[in-house]
């Protein structure tokens, strides 16, 4: 197995997370809900913050040299991108608890300085916050597709290393 059982675990955990934070950001966002939505925005971002911290400590940890069958320029895009996401999910957090700082009642573990999330630099954070999303939503399709295409064009076992599914090497 490539990944370590944890190291899937906190994929899909991730994974289910973002879709948590789009969606109750869309909600938020669009006035679909009441203000409930931003509460739950909150909580997911907080465990994305802690998830991505586990992560990267087990990525560094277990970290294996794996030698792929793929070409030179597949394990660059892939690493480029799995390494965008990473800084795009650790900016997203910070500007989101920084923006989150600044609502009348937070609902964060420790919300930073009301006056900094409300000044000019944190609402400059927030506008990061707003268009980073499309960013984090454009590297997951890059990744989407890149699944697809070793699953339907390659054909290969790529997908099956995040499974925690038994199989042969």
């Amino acid at each position: 197995m490539k990944y370590r059982p944890s190291q899937i675990i906190y994929h899909w955990i991730t994974v289910l997370l973002i879709i948590a934070l789009v969606l109750s950001g869309l909600a938020f966002s669009n006035e679909w809900t009441g203000a409930w939505v931003i509460k739950l925005h909150q909580i997911a971002g907080q465990l994305l913050a802690i998830l991505l911290a586990c992560r990267i400590i087990a990525r560094l940890r277990f970290r294996r040299v794996h030698r792929s069958a793929h070409a030179l320029w597949e394990r660059i895009a892939a690493q480029a991108t799995h390494g965008s996401l990473y800084l795009c999910m650790i900016g997203l957090v910070i500007t989101g608890y920084v923006a989150a700082s600044g609502l009348r009642s937070p609902f964060l573990i420790w919300p930073a300085s009301q006056a900094f999330a409300r000044s000019d630099t944190g609402e400059t954070l927030l506008y990061w916050h707003f268009d980073l999303k499309w960013v984090l939503l454009a590297l997951i399709a890059l990744h989407i597709l890149g699944v697809l295409k070793h699953l339907l064009w390659d054909k290969d076992n790529t997908l099956s290393h995040m499974s925690l599914r038994y199989r042969k090497e």
